[in-house]
């Protein structure tokens, strides 16, 4: 198809007061496509806004290539059949996912919100229409936005935020594969429900490992069927008030909230509250460590440490106030009957295979996902292929996600289940597997985890990160450029954090005027900024530099990195190659994980560190933060400026959106 040098524009005339209102802006166009004809529509007071700014012929085309919207448009429109669009409006309702209702932010009139399905090296479109009374962004949680860091959706740094009743137009290509997830990076919005799935379908010819499961021709056409009918099975933790709420009352309690109402998988649960004889005979040693801290404590009926525990973790119990936190927050755990999610399989037969995109959408809590009776084979990690692992039991933690295909054993319904076993809260919630037929004798299902996600008996197999290994192989380089020693540790109070030694709360970031991808010299965040070359390789050391530390999943946008090593004590080496002369076997140069979220590891009696190494090759402001959600908006994030040698050109409708 030839590339398209004009385009025709529209002007629609306001439906309703509201909409001529949102209209008011002429620096944001909303790319539409029309039954045979594409068109861009561009919102504003008047074609004489355009034509005054050079975007515009005065006959309502746009004159030449060299104009600014052009370019935006024009990589979209190279061939119409590849461009995909995805309107999406933003709304504040009363909604009640696990039977009890609460103000929550929805799209489209749903939480999670519409899927973003499309295919390898399309261009994608996401118009978001803002009707809720927040300003608000929209994230694409491991997309790359390779060569358009504009549409990253982080407010402060890639864009301005969407103001109430106003419009905002993401466009990116699909240049990777895979899982990937969208979500506000507005404060801590995601917690009210802003959140949706994307997948992106592998180009023809792409290699795929299933031959690592089955050599079985007939087998590997039934995966292959099955990863293209993949069910999103998105796993999420629900709390009943508000993240405004949450951030009003945890500096005032002098705690952050560390506990939630339920578990919901792909929206639909329920609050299930479980006997407090199971809660403390299930306790984990973390938990009777954490409890031990102050005397007479135990969990709540919600499975929750209580606050004061909290405050003591932090060092200090006289900075927690009581009265501060509301009782319900932690106590009076009551049942609902709430929706369950049900995937439908086939009928077992011989080729028959089922694929789940298992995406952990949690905001603070960390669990196990197994199915009951089922051996999952996890076939790809954070978007990309890897050898294949047959497990019974998947850990995940935030913002992860991991495809499995899954072979219905008999007929029956049986319990695809999230355990949390993070130390702050004992919680589980469960969708179910539907597989027709009757079952010739019924048994009952075998889970294969217990409440908190330790293997139910000997021989269950836990999946393996360190040995997910990239397919086919990808190779990373066997030296860095730079190397930087990131200290990750509490920051005075419970709710306070910092990825660098310095803290950087979303609030001061979203309210910077200038966003950082647009005026990449006039921010200094001291030590919660850090600067790169374009086409070099760069080690991130997470240094856990203090106990008792919990483990956090640190998410990079812009790229994906690969963990080369980890390891016990102080790093004391100017550069991984003097670790590796000393240590060896404690890092992977050959066929390292790769990932766009990695977990550090807990810490308890001593310090300890994970090495990250990744190219920089897509210039631009990125975030790099910890995706618990109180930890980032506790601070607990940094923005690296990669390709500084390089920087991109902003189009001119993305620098002047206000």
């Amino acid at each position: 198809m030839a590339l398209l040098t004009t385009i025709p524009l529209y002007f629609r005339p306001p439906e309703n007061e509201d909409d001529e209102k949102e209209k008011s802006t002429p620096d944001m166009g909303m790319l539409v496509l029309g039954s045979k004809t594409p068109l861009v529509e561009i919102w504003g007071d008047a074609p004489q806004d355009f034509v005054q700014k050079g975007l515009l012929s005065p006959s309502g085309e746009i004159p030449t290539i060299a104009s600014p919207l052009v370019a935006w448009a024009l990589p979209n429109l190279t061939d119409w059949n590849r461009a995909k669009v995805f309107d999406m409006t933003v709304t504040w309702q009363k909604y009640a996912p696990d039977g009890v209702v609460k103000q929550m932010l929805l799209i489209n009139g749903k939480s999670p919100g519409p899927a973003i399905e499309v295919e390898q090296d399309d261009w994608v479109v996401v118009n978001i229409r803002n009707k809720s009374p927040f300003g608000t962004t929209v994230h694409f949680h491991g997309i790359e936005m390779d060569k358009t860091p504009w549409s990253d959706g982080v407010p402060g740094v890639s864009q301005r935020p969407i103001a109430p009743g106003r419009n905002f137009t993401y466009t990116f290509r699909a240049t990777q594969y895979g899982s990937y997830w969208y979500h506000s990076h507005s404060l801590g919005q995601i917690e009210d429900g802003l959140y949706g799935h994307i997948l992106i379908r592998p180009r023809p010819g792409t290699m795929k490992p299933f031959h690592m499961i089955s050599h079985d021709p007939g087998a590997i056409e039934g995966m292959e069927r099955a990863e293209r009918a993949v069910h999103p099975l998105i796993v999420y933790d629900h709390m009943h008030i508000t993240s405004g709420e949450k951030e009003d009352i945890t500096p005032a309690a002098g705690v952050e909230i560390t506990c939630y109402d339920s578990i919901l998988f792909n929206g639909k649960g329920r609050v299930r509250c479980l006997p407090e004889d199971e809660l403390m005979s299930h306790l984990s040693p973390t938990q009777k460590a954490d409890l031990a801290l102050v005397p007479g404590q135990k969990l709540t009926d919600k499975g929750c440490l209580p606050p004061i525990v909290l405050a003591a973790f932090a060092g200090d119990v006289t900075k927690y106030n009581a009265s501060a936190m509301p009782a319900p927050i932690y106590q009076g755990c009551e049942e609902t009957n709430g929706h369950t999610e049900v995937i439908r399989a086939n009928l077992p037969g011989r080729n028959e295979w089922l694929a789940l995109d298992v995406v952990a959408a949690i905001n603070f809590v960390s669990g196990v996902v197994a199915i009951d009776d089922h051996d999952m084979w996890v076939y790809a990690m954070d978007g990309s292929y890897i050898e294949p692992q047959k497990v019974q039991a998947l850990g995940m933690s935030n913002g992860q996600r991991y495809p499995v295909l899954v072979k219905p054993t008999r007929p029956g319904d049986f319990q695809i289940r999230f355990h949390a076993n993070s130390a702050p809260q004992t919680i589980i919630g469960n969708a179910i597997l539907r597989v027709p037929g009757v079952a010739a004798s019924p048994q009952e299902p075998k889970p294969y985890i217990d409440l908190v996600g330790n293997p139910a008996f000997p021989g269950v197999v836990v999946f393996n990160q360190t040995i997910a290994y990239p397919y086919p192989a990808d190779p990373v380089a066997q030296t860095a450029d730079a190397l930087h020693v990131l200290h990750m540790k509490l920051d005075g109070l419970s709710y306070l954090w910092a990825l660098n030694t310095t803290g950087l709360k979303p609030i001061v970031v979203d309210t910077t005027l200038e966003p950082i991808l647009f005026s990449p010299n006039a921010t200094n965040f001291k030590n919660a900024m850090l600067t790169t070359k374009n086409d070099t390789w760069v080690d991130l050391v997470l240094f856990a530099s203090e106990f008792p530390m919990p483990p956090h999943p640190i998410h990079k946008h812009g790229v994906k990195m690969y963990q080369i090593g980890s390891g016990t004590g102080p790093f004391r080496w100017t550069s991984v190659e003097g670790a590796m002369r000393e240590m060896p076997d404690q890092f992977n140069l050959v066929n390292p994980p790769k990932r766009d979220t990695f977990t550090s590891m807990p810490t308890r009696a001593a310090v300890n560190w994970v090495v990250v190494r990744y190219h920089v090759t897509n210039p631009g402001a990125w975030l790099l933060h910890c995706h618990i959600q109180n930890h980032m908006m506790g601070g607990m994030m940094m923005v690296i400026l990669d390709g500084v040698d390089a920087w991109p050109d902003i189009p001119s409708h993305y620098l002047h959106y206000s």
